[in-house]
């Protein structure tokens, strides 16, 4: 597995990549009847870093992966189903 660059973080199949992740968040999100604010406050994360994955422009780490999961009460992998490999 190649190394990942800081310049490869701001190639267009990642920020791709981050859309189509906070699509499906959102889509979860709006499934599970939440708002951003409460999700956002369920799992312990800023509401406005939450927005902002949810438009595809911030990186979360994989601690917050597993926080949002929990609080949508989904197994982690929903949140990546359908996304391109």
């Amino acid at each position: 597995m190649p190394n990942a660059s800081p310049a490869s973080a701001s190639t267009p199949d990642v920020a791709i990549r981050r859309r189509a992740f906070g699509l499906r968040l959102r889509e979860l999100r709006a499934d599970a009847g939440h708002t951003q604010a409460s999700l956002a406050a369920q799992a312990g994360v800023d509401r406005a870093f939450y927005v902002n994955v949810e438009n595809g422009k911030n990186n979360i780490s994989l601690d917050k992966i597993f926080a949002l999961a929990d609080a949508l009460g989904v197994d982690v992998t929903e949140l990546f189903n359908g996304l391109d490999p």
